[in-house]
Protein backbone atom coordinates (compact mmCIF):
# COMPACT_ATOMS: atom_id res chain seq x y z
CA UNK A 1 0.00 0.00 0.00
CA UNK A 2 0.90 3.36 -0.38
CA UNK A 3 2.37 5.30 2.25
CA UNK A 4 0.11 7.65 3.99
CA UNK A 5 2.66 10.85 3.95
CA UNK A 6 3.20 9.95 0.42
CA UNK A 7 -0.62 10.65 -0.12
CA UNK A 8 -0.64 13.50 1.99
CA UNK A 9 2.11 14.98 -0.63
CA UNK A 10 0.07 14.82 -3.61
CA UNK A 11 -1.70 18.47 -2.68
CA UNK A 12 -0.42 21.78 -2.24
CA UNK A 13 -2.73 23.67 0.05
CA UNK A 14 -0.73 27.04 -0.71
CA UNK A 15 -1.35 26.70 -4.08
CA UNK A 16 -5.16 26.54 -3.74
CA UNK A 17 -5.13 29.22 -1.15
CA UNK A 18 -3.24 31.33 -3.63
CA UNK A 19 -5.29 30.38 -6.52
CA UNK A 20 -8.52 31.52 -4.29
CA UNK A 21 -6.86 35.47 -3.71
CA UNK A 22 -5.71 35.58 -7.62
CA UNK A 23 -9.05 35.29 -8.55
CA UNK A 24 -11.03 37.07 -5.80
CA UNK A 25 -8.39 40.23 -7.14
CA UNK A 26 -8.98 39.72 -10.27
CA UNK A 27 -12.15 38.48 -11.72
CA UNK A 28 -11.49 38.71 -15.13
CA UNK A 29 -9.24 35.96 -14.68
CA UNK A 30 -11.76 33.60 -13.56
CA UNK A 31 -13.54 32.92 -16.82
CA UNK A 32 -9.66 31.32 -18.25
CA UNK A 33 -9.90 29.08 -15.07
CA UNK A 34 -13.67 27.90 -14.99
CA UNK A 35 -13.52 26.03 -17.81
CA UNK A 36 -10.49 23.96 -16.21
CA UNK A 37 -10.55 23.58 -12.78
CA UNK A 38 -13.35 22.08 -10.52
CA UNK A 39 -14.51 22.72 -7.23
CA UNK A 40 -13.78 18.71 -6.51
CA UNK A 41 -10.50 19.53 -7.45
CA UNK A 42 -9.21 20.95 -4.02
CA UNK A 43 -7.55 18.96 -1.89
CA UNK A 44 -9.00 21.07 1.17
CA UNK A 45 -12.80 20.91 1.30
CA UNK A 46 -13.38 24.41 2.29
CA UNK A 47 -11.09 25.72 -0.76
CA UNK A 48 -13.42 23.98 -2.55
CA UNK A 49 -16.36 25.70 -1.54
CA UNK A 50 -15.17 29.08 -1.47
CA UNK A 51 -14.34 28.32 -5.30
CA UNK A 52 -17.67 27.30 -5.93
CA UNK A 53 -19.03 30.97 -4.68
CA UNK A 54 -16.67 32.95 -6.40
CA UNK A 55 -17.74 31.11 -9.35
CA UNK A 56 -21.47 31.62 -8.49
CA UNK A 57 -21.24 35.21 -7.69
CA UNK A 58 -19.07 35.93 -10.86
CA UNK A 59 -21.48 33.98 -13.07
CA UNK A 60 -24.40 36.21 -11.81
CA UNK A 61 -22.90 39.24 -13.08
CA UNK A 62 -21.27 40.61 -9.88
CA UNK A 63 -17.79 41.29 -8.08
CA UNK A 64 -16.68 38.15 -6.36
CA UNK A 65 -14.87 39.36 -2.95
CA UNK A 66 -14.34 38.37 0.46
CA UNK A 67 -17.26 40.90 1.20
CA UNK A 68 -19.83 39.57 -0.95
CA UNK A 69 -18.62 36.08 -0.20
CA UNK A 70 -19.65 36.11 3.12
CA UNK A 71 -23.45 35.42 2.70
CA UNK A 72 -21.99 32.07 1.64
CA UNK A 73 -19.72 31.27 3.89
CA UNK A 74 -20.53 32.98 6.74
CA UNK A 75 -21.86 29.55 8.98
CA UNK A 76 -19.32 27.77 7.52
CA UNK A 77 -16.98 26.26 10.47
CA UNK A 78 -13.59 25.68 8.85
CA UNK A 79 -13.55 29.35 7.50
CA UNK A 80 -14.65 30.18 11.01
CA UNK A 81 -11.36 28.25 12.46
CA UNK A 82 -9.30 30.21 10.38
CA UNK A 83 -10.53 33.53 11.05
CA UNK A 84 -14.18 33.87 8.72
CA UNK A 85 -13.84 36.29 6.20
CA UNK A 86 -10.69 38.18 7.42
CA UNK A 87 -8.94 35.30 6.40
CA UNK A 88 -10.01 35.24 2.58
CA UNK A 89 -8.97 39.15 2.61
CA UNK A 90 -5.94 37.76 3.57
CA UNK A 91 -5.59 35.78 0.38
CA UNK A 92 -5.76 38.77 -1.47
CA UNK A 93 -3.11 41.00 0.05
CA UNK A 94 -0.44 39.88 -2.50
CA UNK A 95 0.04 40.77 -6.18
CA UNK A 96 1.57 38.29 -7.22
CA UNK A 97 -0.84 36.03 -6.91
CA UNK A 98 -2.26 36.59 -10.11
CA UNK A 99 1.53 35.67 -10.97
CA UNK A 100 1.40 32.71 -10.00
CA UNK A 101 -2.08 31.71 -10.71
CA UNK A 102 -1.35 29.39 -14.16
CA UNK A 103 1.61 27.84 -12.57
CA UNK A 104 -1.11 27.18 -9.64
CA UNK A 105 -4.14 25.93 -11.66
CA UNK A 106 -2.25 23.65 -13.66
CA UNK A 107 -0.59 22.30 -10.13
CA UNK A 108 -4.11 21.73 -8.77
CA UNK A 109 -5.35 19.91 -11.82
CA UNK A 110 -2.63 17.54 -12.10
CA UNK A 111 -2.01 16.39 -8.36
CA UNK A 112 -6.53 16.13 -7.92
CA UNK A 113 -5.96 13.62 -10.92
CA UNK A 114 -3.30 11.90 -9.36
CA UNK A 115 -5.95 11.37 -5.62
CA UNK A 116 -8.17 10.15 -7.80
CA UNK A 117 -6.45 7.76 -9.43
CA UNK A 118 -4.55 7.09 -6.02
CA UNK A 119 -8.53 6.41 -4.51
CA UNK A 120 -9.33 4.52 -7.49
CA UNK A 121 -6.18 1.98 -7.55
CA UNK A 122 -6.77 1.49 -3.59
CA UNK A 123 -10.47 0.49 -4.41
CA UNK A 124 -9.53 -1.87 -7.00
CA UNK A 125 -6.84 -3.33 -4.68
CA UNK A 126 -9.14 -3.76 -2.04
CA UNK A 127 -11.65 -5.20 -4.00
CA UNK A 128 -8.72 -8.02 -5.40
CA UNK A 129 -8.43 -8.96 -2.32
CA UNK A 130 -11.89 -9.58 -1.46
CA UNK A 131 -12.64 -13.03 -3.34
CA UNK A 132 -16.17 -12.19 -3.18
CA UNK A 133 -15.80 -9.49 -6.05
CA UNK A 134 -15.48 -10.60 -9.47
CA UNK A 135 -12.67 -10.43 -11.65
CA UNK A 136 -14.55 -8.40 -14.52
CA UNK A 137 -15.64 -5.98 -10.59
CA UNK A 138 -12.10 -5.82 -9.69
CA UNK A 139 -11.10 -5.12 -13.69
CA UNK A 140 -13.78 -2.50 -13.95
CA UNK A 141 -12.61 -0.59 -10.80
CA UNK A 142 -9.16 -0.23 -12.03
CA UNK A 143 -10.32 0.80 -15.75
CA UNK A 144 -11.99 3.28 -13.94
CA UNK A 145 -9.26 4.55 -11.97
CA UNK A 146 -6.83 4.47 -15.02
CA UNK A 147 -9.32 6.07 -16.98
CA UNK A 148 -9.78 9.26 -14.56
CA UNK A 149 -6.27 10.49 -15.00
CA UNK A 150 -6.65 11.22 -18.84
CA UNK A 151 -10.38 12.07 -18.53
CA UNK A 152 -10.42 15.87 -19.83
CA UNK A 153 -14.06 16.52 -20.26
CA UNK A 154 -15.21 19.47 -18.83
CA UNK A 155 -18.47 18.97 -19.99
CA UNK A 156 -18.04 21.91 -22.42
CA UNK A 157 -18.29 21.50 -26.14
CA UNK A 158 -17.66 24.69 -28.58
CA UNK A 159 -17.85 24.03 -32.27
CA UNK A 160 -18.95 25.82 -35.25
CA UNK A 161 -22.30 25.31 -36.58
CA UNK A 162 -21.10 23.87 -39.74
CA UNK A 163 -19.62 20.94 -37.32
CA UNK A 164 -22.57 21.02 -35.45
CA UNK A 165 -24.87 19.79 -38.45
CA UNK A 166 -22.44 17.62 -39.87
CA UNK A 167 -22.87 15.61 -36.12
CA UNK A 168 -26.41 16.12 -36.52
CA UNK A 169 -26.70 14.53 -40.59
CA UNK A 170 -24.13 11.78 -38.98
CA UNK A 171 -26.44 10.74 -35.75
CA UNK A 172 -29.07 9.72 -37.92
CA UNK A 173 -26.91 6.94 -39.15
CA UNK A 174 -26.14 5.73 -35.21
CA UNK A 175 -28.98 3.27 -33.77
CA UNK A 176 -30.25 5.78 -30.91
CA UNK A 177 -33.59 5.67 -30.14
CA UNK A 178 -33.69 6.19 -26.28
CA UNK A 179 -34.95 4.41 -23.74
CA UNK A 180 -38.66 3.26 -22.67
CA UNK A 181 -40.20 0.89 -20.60
CA UNK A 182 -39.82 -2.00 -23.15
CA UNK A 183 -43.82 -2.03 -23.42
CA UNK A 184 -43.77 -2.49 -19.57
CA UNK A 185 -45.75 -0.06 -19.07
CA UNK A 186 -46.93 1.15 -22.79
CA UNK A 187 -49.27 3.30 -22.70
CA UNK A 188 -46.95 5.84 -20.76
CA UNK A 189 -44.40 5.03 -24.19
CA UNK A 190 -46.89 5.99 -26.41
CA UNK A 191 -47.61 9.80 -24.95
CA UNK A 192 -44.21 10.32 -23.72
CA UNK A 193 -41.91 8.64 -25.69
CA UNK A 194 -38.57 7.35 -25.15
CA UNK A 195 -36.09 8.91 -23.03
CA UNK A 196 -33.33 10.46 -25.02
CA UNK A 197 -29.80 10.84 -23.78
CA UNK A 198 -29.20 14.31 -22.79
CA UNK A 199 -32.65 14.44 -21.52
CA UNK A 200 -33.98 15.28 -17.82
CA UNK A 201 -37.75 13.70 -17.54
CA UNK A 202 -39.38 14.54 -14.67
CA UNK A 203 -41.80 11.57 -12.75
CA UNK A 204 -44.15 13.52 -10.38
CA UNK A 205 -46.61 13.15 -7.53
CA UNK A 206 -48.03 13.38 -4.16
CA UNK A 207 -47.42 10.22 -1.99
CA UNK A 208 -49.72 7.84 -2.55
CA UNK A 209 -49.72 8.12 -6.33
CA UNK A 210 -47.30 4.97 -6.98
CA UNK A 211 -44.16 7.10 -8.10
CA UNK A 212 -41.79 4.49 -6.64
CA UNK A 213 -43.86 1.90 -8.00
CA UNK A 214 -43.87 3.25 -11.71
CA UNK A 215 -40.17 4.20 -11.35
CA UNK A 216 -39.27 0.52 -10.86
CA UNK A 217 -41.23 -0.82 -13.51
CA UNK A 218 -40.45 1.16 -15.51
CA UNK A 219 -36.36 0.46 -14.62
CA UNK A 220 -37.01 -3.26 -15.10
CA UNK A 221 -38.85 -2.91 -18.47
CA UNK A 222 -36.08 -1.04 -19.66
CA UNK A 223 -33.43 -3.13 -18.28
CA UNK A 224 -35.27 -6.62 -19.54
CA UNK A 225 -35.17 -4.36 -22.74
CA UNK A 226 -31.38 -4.59 -22.74
CA UNK A 227 -31.00 -1.06 -21.75
CA UNK A 228 -28.33 -0.42 -18.91
CA UNK A 229 -30.15 1.17 -15.95
CA UNK A 230 -28.82 2.50 -12.80
CA UNK A 231 -31.36 3.32 -9.70
CA UNK A 232 -30.57 5.71 -7.25
CA UNK A 233 -32.61 5.47 -4.37
CA UNK A 234 -32.06 8.31 -1.53
CA UNK A 235 -35.48 6.93 0.03
CA UNK A 236 -35.78 3.24 0.24
CA UNK A 237 -32.70 0.89 1.28
CA UNK A 238 -32.05 -1.38 -1.26
CA UNK A 239 -33.59 -4.29 0.38
CA UNK A 240 -36.92 -2.75 0.49
CA UNK A 241 -36.36 -1.75 -2.97
CA UNK A 242 -35.50 -5.42 -4.51
CA UNK A 243 -38.84 -6.73 -2.07
CA UNK A 244 -41.35 -4.36 -4.17
CA UNK A 245 -39.11 -5.26 -7.52
CA UNK A 246 -38.74 -8.79 -7.00
CA UNK A 247 -43.10 -8.72 -6.19
CA UNK A 248 -43.30 -6.64 -9.72
CA UNK A 249 -40.91 -9.29 -11.83
CA UNK A 250 -43.14 -12.18 -10.31
CA UNK A 251 -46.15 -10.62 -11.48
CA UNK A 252 -47.45 -11.31 -15.12
CA UNK A 253 -50.34 -8.87 -15.12
CA UNK A 254 -52.84 -11.39 -13.40
CA UNK A 255 -50.78 -13.44 -10.87
CA UNK A 256 -47.99 -12.89 -8.56
CA UNK A 257 -46.87 -13.01 -4.99
CA UNK A 258 -47.71 -9.66 -2.82
CA UNK A 259 -45.37 -7.66 -1.95
CA UNK A 260 -46.32 -7.58 1.75
CA UNK A 261 -45.73 -11.45 1.55
CA UNK A 262 -42.14 -11.12 -0.07
CA UNK A 263 -41.70 -8.48 2.42
CA UNK A 264 -42.51 -10.66 5.65
CA UNK A 265 -41.12 -13.65 4.24
CA UNK A 266 -44.92 -15.13 4.55
CA UNK A 267 -45.41 -17.49 1.93
CA UNK A 268 -48.55 -19.48 1.48
CA UNK A 269 -46.93 -22.42 -0.23
CA UNK A 270 -43.41 -24.19 -1.27
CA UNK A 271 -44.02 -23.08 -4.36
CA UNK A 272 -44.57 -19.52 -3.81
CA UNK A 273 -40.95 -19.49 -2.04
CA UNK A 274 -39.19 -21.42 -5.14
CA UNK A 275 -40.86 -18.58 -7.49
CA UNK A 276 -39.17 -16.24 -5.53
CA UNK A 277 -35.79 -18.05 -5.42
CA UNK A 278 -36.45 -18.36 -9.32
CA UNK A 279 -36.45 -14.80 -9.61
CA UNK A 280 -32.42 -14.58 -8.72
CA UNK A 281 -32.12 -15.53 -12.40
CA UNK A 282 -34.00 -12.69 -13.97
CA UNK A 283 -32.07 -9.97 -11.80
CA UNK A 284 -28.72 -11.34 -12.41
CA UNK A 285 -29.45 -11.07 -16.29
CA UNK A 286 -30.52 -7.65 -16.17
CA UNK A 287 -28.18 -4.38 -16.81
CA UNK A 288 -29.37 -2.82 -13.88
CA UNK A 289 -27.54 -1.67 -10.65
CA UNK A 290 -29.32 -0.05 -7.63
CA UNK A 291 -27.31 2.74 -5.47
CA UNK A 292 -28.98 3.23 -1.86
CA UNK A 293 -27.69 6.58 -0.35
CA UNK A 294 -29.20 8.27 2.48
CA UNK A 295 -27.45 11.17 1.56
CA UNK A 296 -26.15 12.26 -1.42
CA UNK A 297 -24.81 15.52 -2.96
CA UNK A 298 -25.11 16.27 -6.75
CA UNK A 299 -21.66 15.96 -6.75
CA UNK A 300 -21.17 12.97 -5.07
CA UNK A 301 -24.37 11.77 -7.81
CA UNK A 302 -21.80 12.86 -10.49
CA UNK A 303 -19.00 10.62 -9.23
CA UNK A 304 -21.14 7.73 -8.93
CA UNK A 305 -23.04 7.90 -12.85
CA UNK A 306 -19.28 8.29 -13.80
CA UNK A 307 -17.89 5.36 -12.13
CA UNK A 308 -20.96 3.21 -13.27
CA UNK A 309 -20.71 4.66 -16.83
CA UNK A 310 -17.28 3.25 -16.76
CA UNK A 311 -17.80 -0.35 -15.24
CA UNK A 312 -20.53 -0.69 -17.17
CA UNK A 313 -18.54 -0.40 -20.32
CA UNK A 314 -16.41 -2.60 -18.91
CA UNK A 315 -18.82 -5.35 -18.71
CA UNK A 316 -20.03 -4.96 -22.33
CA UNK A 317 -22.89 -2.59 -20.98
CA UNK A 318 -24.15 0.76 -22.08
CA UNK A 319 -25.50 2.95 -19.36
CA UNK A 320 -28.62 4.63 -20.64
CA UNK A 321 -30.58 5.60 -17.94
CA UNK A 322 -30.24 6.87 -14.26
CA UNK A 323 -33.02 6.98 -12.15
CA UNK A 324 -33.40 9.30 -9.04
CA UNK A 325 -36.01 8.56 -6.46
CA UNK A 326 -36.17 11.19 -5.51
CA UNK A 327 -35.40 14.86 -6.95
CA UNK A 328 -35.78 16.94 -3.37
CA UNK A 329 -33.65 14.10 -1.31
CA UNK A 330 -30.60 14.94 -3.29
CA UNK A 331 -28.57 18.00 -1.87
CA UNK A 332 -26.41 20.60 -3.65
CA UNK A 333 -22.67 20.89 -3.22
CA UNK A 334 -23.14 23.95 -1.09
CA UNK A 335 -24.72 24.45 2.23
CA UNK A 336 -27.67 26.29 2.10
CA UNK A 337 -30.83 26.98 4.18
CA UNK A 338 -33.00 28.23 0.90
CA UNK A 339 -34.82 25.22 0.09
CA UNK A 340 -35.61 26.96 -3.29
CA UNK A 341 -31.86 27.44 -4.54
CA UNK A 342 -31.04 24.22 -3.05
CA UNK A 343 -33.99 22.57 -5.75
CA UNK A 344 -32.76 24.44 -8.52
CA UNK A 345 -29.32 23.22 -8.05
CA UNK A 346 -29.97 19.90 -7.84
CA UNK A 347 -32.38 20.42 -10.79
CA UNK A 348 -29.34 21.73 -13.13
CA UNK A 349 -26.88 19.08 -11.73
CA UNK A 350 -29.30 16.31 -12.79
CA UNK A 351 -29.63 17.82 -16.17
CA UNK A 352 -25.96 18.49 -16.34
CA UNK A 353 -25.46 14.92 -15.76
CA UNK A 354 -27.93 14.08 -18.55
CA UNK A 355 -25.08 15.92 -21.02
CA UNK A 356 -22.17 15.01 -19.82
CA UNK A 357 -22.59 11.35 -19.71
CA UNK A 358 -24.63 11.45 -22.94
CA UNK A 359 -27.79 9.33 -21.38
CA UNK A 360 -31.51 10.03 -20.19
CA UNK A 361 -32.41 10.90 -16.16
CA UNK A 362 -35.56 10.17 -14.65
CA UNK A 363 -35.62 11.61 -11.17
CA UNK A 364 -38.99 11.42 -9.36
CA UNK A 365 -40.29 14.48 -7.55
CA UNK A 366 -42.65 15.47 -4.76
CA UNK A 367 -45.61 17.68 -5.13
CA UNK A 368 -46.40 20.83 -3.27
CA UNK A 369 -49.17 20.30 -0.04
CA UNK A 370 -51.77 23.01 -1.72
CA UNK A 371 -52.81 20.00 -4.71
CA UNK A 372 -55.07 18.88 -1.60
CA UNK A 373 -56.88 21.57 -1.29
CA UNK A 374 -57.94 22.00 -4.53
CA UNK A 375 -61.31 20.21 -5.17
CA UNK A 376 -59.90 18.68 -8.48
CA UNK A 377 -56.68 16.83 -7.28
CA UNK A 378 -54.79 16.79 -10.94
CA UNK A 379 -51.93 18.20 -10.44
CA UNK A 380 -50.48 21.28 -12.54
CA UNK A 381 -46.84 22.20 -13.38
CA UNK A 382 -47.35 25.10 -10.93
CA UNK A 383 -47.31 22.12 -8.26
CA UNK A 384 -43.99 21.41 -8.57
CA UNK A 385 -42.45 21.52 -4.91
CA UNK A 386 -39.83 24.01 -3.79
CA UNK A 387 -39.15 25.44 -7.49
CA UNK A 388 -39.78 26.77 -10.82
CA UNK A 389 -36.39 25.60 -12.22
CA UNK A 390 -37.64 22.01 -12.25
CA UNK A 391 -39.76 22.58 -14.98
CA UNK A 392 -37.65 24.78 -16.71
CA UNK A 393 -34.64 22.22 -16.69
CA UNK A 394 -36.73 18.96 -17.37
CA UNK A 395 -37.07 18.04 -20.85
CA UNK A 396 -40.57 16.32 -20.06
CA UNK A 397 -42.80 16.21 -17.00
CA UNK A 398 -45.21 13.43 -16.22
CA UNK A 399 -47.49 13.64 -13.26
CA UNK A 400 -48.81 10.75 -11.78
CA UNK A 401 -52.50 10.50 -10.74
CA UNK A 402 -54.71 8.15 -8.82
CA UNK A 403 -58.25 8.92 -8.71
CA UNK A 404 -58.99 5.73 -6.05
CA UNK A 405 -56.58 7.02 -3.52
CA UNK A 406 -58.43 10.27 -2.94
CA UNK A 407 -62.05 8.57 -3.34
CA UNK A 408 -61.03 5.76 -0.95
CA UNK A 409 -60.31 8.74 1.56
CA UNK A 410 -63.94 10.01 1.22
CA UNK A 411 -65.61 6.65 2.01
CA UNK A 412 -69.02 7.41 2.90
CA UNK A 413 -70.68 4.82 5.61
CA UNK A 414 -72.69 2.32 3.98
CA UNK A 415 -76.10 3.09 5.84
CA UNK A 416 -75.70 6.61 3.59
CA UNK A 417 -77.20 7.67 0.44
CA UNK A 418 -74.35 8.63 -1.34
CA UNK A 419 -72.20 4.76 -0.86
CA UNK A 420 -74.30 3.76 -4.06
CA UNK A 421 -72.39 6.71 -5.87
CA UNK A 422 -69.30 6.23 -4.39
CA UNK A 423 -69.25 2.96 -5.27
CA UNK A 424 -69.75 3.24 -8.49
CA UNK A 425 -67.66 5.96 -8.36
CA UNK A 426 -64.33 3.34 -7.02
CA UNK A 427 -65.33 0.51 -9.35
CA UNK A 428 -64.98 2.93 -12.36
CA UNK A 429 -61.77 3.93 -11.25
CA UNK A 430 -60.14 1.13 -9.40
CA UNK A 431 -56.55 -0.06 -10.12
CA UNK A 432 -56.20 3.17 -12.91
CA UNK A 433 -53.28 5.32 -12.98
CA UNK A 434 -52.91 8.92 -15.09
CA UNK A 435 -49.95 9.91 -16.78
CA UNK A 436 -50.20 13.10 -17.41
CA UNK A 437 -47.88 14.78 -19.36
CA UNK A 438 -48.00 18.45 -18.69
CA UNK A 439 -44.81 19.20 -20.58
CA UNK A 440 -42.96 17.48 -23.53
CA UNK A 441 -40.37 20.13 -25.18
CA UNK A 442 -39.66 17.79 -28.16
CA UNK A 443 -43.17 16.64 -28.50
CA UNK A 444 -47.11 17.47 -27.78
CA UNK A 445 -48.26 17.05 -24.31
CA UNK A 446 -51.07 14.42 -23.59
CA UNK A 447 -52.17 11.79 -21.08
CA UNK A 448 -52.85 8.41 -21.09
CA UNK A 449 -53.97 5.62 -18.45
CA UNK A 450 -52.25 2.84 -16.72
CA UNK A 451 -52.65 -0.09 -14.65
CA UNK A 452 -51.84 0.08 -10.84
CA UNK A 453 -51.56 -2.97 -9.17
CA UNK A 454 -50.52 -1.83 -5.41
CA UNK A 455 -50.67 -5.46 -3.85
CA UNK A 456 -47.61 -6.42 -5.98
CA UNK A 457 -45.86 -2.41 -6.37
CA UNK A 458 -46.51 -2.93 -9.90
CA UNK A 459 -47.41 -0.71 -13.10
CA UNK A 460 -48.28 -1.74 -16.17
CA UNK A 461 -49.84 -0.25 -19.50
CA UNK A 462 -53.75 -0.38 -20.03
CA UNK A 463 -55.22 -2.96 -21.42
CA UNK A 464 -55.24 -3.16 -25.29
Amino acid sequence: MIENQKIEAVKNVESEATILGALMIENKLIDRVADRLSPDDFSEALFGRVYSAIIREFSLGRTANPVTLKPYLSDDPALMELGGVGYLAGLTGSGGAIVMLETCVQQVIDMAKRRKLIDGLTTAAMMAADMSATNEEVVGAADAALSSISDHSDGVVQVSASQAFNEMLAAYDEERHGVTSGGQIHSLDEVLGPIRPHHLDILAGRPGMGKTSAALSYALGAAAAGHGVLFVSLEMNRIELMQRATSDVIFDGQSGIPYEAIRDGRFTSDNARRRVYEAARVFRNLPLHLVDASSLTIGRLNMIVRRYKRRMEAAGQNLELVMVDYLQLLRPDFRTDNMNLAVSEVSRGLKAIAKQYDLGVMALAQLNRSVESRPDKRPMLSDLRDSGQIEQDADAVVFLYRDEYYLRQGKPPETDGKFIDWQMAMDKCAGQIDFIVAKRRNGPSGSATGRFFGAYQAVRGAVQ
